[in-house]
């Protein structure tokens, strides 16, 4: 069983713990930091139930999401993050 899950550019980068709906109800997934889009993270026995009565496995597929509208003081922090990396994801 797959399902995508929306985390924000900082909980990727710097890890968290964000709440995720299963199957038995809510749990709080576990982000590394460092964490990339794309990224499958394996939730053990939370998946459907098998024919012999056992469970599969839950994976969750993370989706980094950008925020659409920022205000002007958050603006300028990304502005300063860019002028300060030295992250570039085309080298």
């Amino acid at each position: 069983l797959y399902r995508e899950i929306d985390v924000a550019p900082w909980e990727a980068v710097l890890g968290a713990k964000v709440p995720m709906e299963t199957l038995d109800g809510n749990v709080r997934l576990t982000i590394p930091a460092g964490a990339q889009n794309g990224l499958k993270l394996r939730l053990k026995n939370r998946g459907l139930y098998r024919s012999d009565g056992s469970r599969g496995d839950l994976y969750a597929t993370l989706d980094i999401a950008i925020p659409e509208d920022i205000t002007a003081k958050e603006r300028e922090l990304w502005e300063k993050l860019r002028d300060t990396s030295k992250f570039d994801p085309r080298e």
